[in-house]
């Protein structure tokens, strides 16, 4: 962390001096807004990882809702007649951190441990003191408020629940479900704001589905509804002023507003026109961008403290330098990206769907090359996989994409239905694994393997390098009829492990990419894979001679060539960039649990965490040494 005794955030002290100067509310408001906005940036760029574009635009509503409009209570964070804040949008998380700092729930410089291990997480979590539940995984929020609406009402508390959603999180169904069954239940101790800022990941709502008209649906279904400029604090306050009054309904408010609100070459539609697609949306790695960013804010909040007579001193900017990774080999990523074209070029049954991630998952040449097959369902992942289905059925080749977190836990039943009707659909899970870890639980990829493991007729696969990549992209395109779900890590390894020239993958079977006698280590993907080949070297220095194996098949493992493998071997070790609980290592333990071999699963223990690659990789001794000193322990204990 930054050692330095040079002011880097607004302090609590310094909203104070907002809320005790002259002024109205408005132009309070307005100034303790800029400086969230300020820290939210701040803590994005110490963190080098993070959402502006949607902490931006929902500044002006945080900033009402905890100085103004909610009851909260930073010294009783916890207490039952509060009212209740869901950020749905879990993403924008740094904007929220940023204002339960300016109103005490804890120090400010707990900011700068934003996506830090132990730190503040990478979404919304409520291990953060204010903090009122989890989310990350989009369209949750509602019902989860929902629930605390209820119980308020239960116990008679004179309190509300707010819950903010993001307009293309209005894809996701389960929003709908919450929708209809609050307004029957006449819920009029909850509020939804809708953070309308007309921006999804990296492109317009509108071009992925147009979701208008949102207030006349809400209507339809009881809801009493406003639609503001949501960047507006009076219009802000206005709103829930009148929304209070209204009994025996549910309370909607639509809020307008700009995605990366504040900086000008952040906002739309000024950022996506110049750059043709939304590149704010995340973290950008550029330290010239955010001093250009800083300047702005703080030539703003400088011009409205000496307005306010109010004397305060700014904080520097500050952009720590980027370490020297010791991840060095490449992403599958770009692989998979011209991979795609290649069989879209051969194949014109191959349709592909996204889930909003078009550019996150290397998908944009495809669609640029081939807009009719290429089809955007948005943030709904049931509604992705179930449409795949029907292309199956109806002779198309689907091949369905989103991050692994999301398609196998969400969509596992739509997955299960169409292996039912025995047509071909290929899944394709990206950032499989634990890495990369600064987004957190939310979207790390660690428990897919587990929920598909007893789907029948669905071959799991996952390639350790690229030209293994290659070989299993043909394989589901081309020599198989059944359905298939790859895992593909995004995450660049250590190293790529090179296998020999003349390797051909065959179903069901691996390959050795070191020989020994003591021990078998069994893997898969590049990251373990890397990490397993350093272990074979401190192994080695330590007098124990490991022998590798590649396993790429995760649930289709050849029995004999398995057995054959580790003749003799007393020890097998399976390394899973997975949970521990229900990986390829149980289907190793069916085939070669006996008298001649102990079966050992290293893998991941509990929940993901944020935190820095290399830092994740040690906390759940996944790296090279803690891999290498468990299986030393294991073998000597045994012995």
């Amino acid at each position: 962390m930054h050692s330095s005794k040079s002011k880097l955030l607004f302090s609590k002290s310094d909203f104070d001096k907002v809320r005790l100067s002259k002024g109205n509310d408005k132009e309070k408001l307005s100034l303790i807004a800029e400086m969230i906005r300020f820290n939210s940036l701040a803590t994005i760029a110490y963190a080098q990882s993070g959402h502006i574009g949607a902490s931006f635009s929902a500044i002006e509503i945080f900033t009402a809702l905890y100085h103004k409009i909610m009851n909260v209570y930073p010294d009783e964070p916890t207490r039952p007649d509060r009212d209740i804040f869901i950020l749905s949008k879990g993403h924008a998380a740094a904007g929220i951190y940023s204002t339960l700092a300016s109103v005490g729930f804890f120090p400010e410089e707990k900011l700068l441990t934003f996506r830090k291990f132990k730190g503040l997480q990478g979404h919304v979590d409520i291990s953060t003191p204010g903090i009122d539940g989890n989310t990350g995984s989009l369209g949750m929020g509602l019902s989860k408020g929902k629930g605390y609406a209820w119980a308020q009402r239960a116990n008679k508390f004179n309190s509300s629940t707010y819950v903010m959603v993001g307009d293309g999180e209005l894809l996701e169904g389960q929003n709908w479900e919450a929708i209809q069954s609050a307004g029957h239940m006449k819920m009029d101790n909850l509020y939804l704001i809708i953070d309308r800022n007309f921006v999804q990941t990296d492109r317009e709502v509108s071009k992925i589905i147009d979701i208008s008209p949102i207030d006349e649906k809400l209507r339809v279904f009881g809801w009493e509804v406003r639609s503001i400029d949501g960047n507006n604090i009076e219009e802000i306050l206005k709103a829930f002023s009148e929304l209070r009054a209204i009994k025996n309904k549910p309370k909607a408010i639509i809020a307008n507003t700009i995605k990366g609100k504040g900086v000008s070459f952040m906002e739309h539609p000024y950022s996506l026109a110049h750059d043709k697609v939304y590149k704010w949306h995340g973290a950008i790695k550029d330290k010239e961008l955010y001093k250009k960013a800083y300047d702005k804010l703080i030539e703003r909040i400088w011009r409205l403290v000496n307005n306010a007579e109010i004397k305060m001193e700014m904080p520097v900017f500050y952009f720590p330098e980027g370490n020297v990774s010791q991840f060095a080999g490449k992403s599958l990523k770009f692989m998979f990206s011209e991979l795609l074209v290649e069989y879209g070029s051969k194949n014109r049954n191959v349709v592909v769907l996204d889930g909003d991630l078009s550019e996150d998952c290397g998908l944009a040449k495809f669609e640029q090359m081939f807009p009719d097959r290429f089809i955007e369902v948005g943030i709904a992942e049931q509604n992705m996989v179930s449409m795949a289905g029907g292309l199956a059925l109806a002779g198309k080749l689907p091949i369905v994409n989103t991050y692994t977190a999301f398609l196998t836990s969400r969509s596992n039943e739509q997955i299960f239905n169409n292996a039912t009707e025995n047509t071909k659909v290929i899944y394709i899970g990206h950032l499989a694994g634990i890495l990369p870890a600064k987004p957190g639980k939310s979207h790390q990829g660690i428990r897919d393997i587990s929920l598909l493991r007893s789907i029948p007729n669905l071959i799991l696969c996952a390639p350790g390098n690229p030209e293994e990549l290659k070989q299993m992209m043909k394989f589901m395109i081309e020599k198989t009829d059944k359905s298939c779900y790859m895992r593909l890590e995004h995450a660049a390894p250590r190293i790529n492990v090179e296998f020999k020239k003349d390797y051909k993958l065959e179903f069901g079977k691996g390959v050795t990419i070191a020989d020994g006698k003591d021990a078998a280590i069994i893997t898969y993907g590049p990251l373990m894979l890397a990490e397993s080949m350093f272990a074979y070297e401190e192994l080695k220095r330590n007098g124990i001679s490991a022998k590798i194996i590649n396993l790429p098949w995760i649930n289709n493992i050849n029995n004999e060539w398995l057995l054959k493998e580790v003749e003799g071997i007393p020890h097998i070790f399976c390394v899973e960039n997975h949970s521990s609980i229900g990986g390829q290592s149980e289907e190793i333990r069916k085939i070669a649990q006996n008298k001649e071999h102990y079966i050992h699963t290293i893998g991941i223990e509990g929940f993901g965490q944020s935190g820095d690659d290399i830092n994740i990789l040690d906390y759940y001794s996944l790296n090279y040494k803690s891999i290498s000193e468990e299986i030393i322990d294991k073998i000597v204990s045994i012995a």
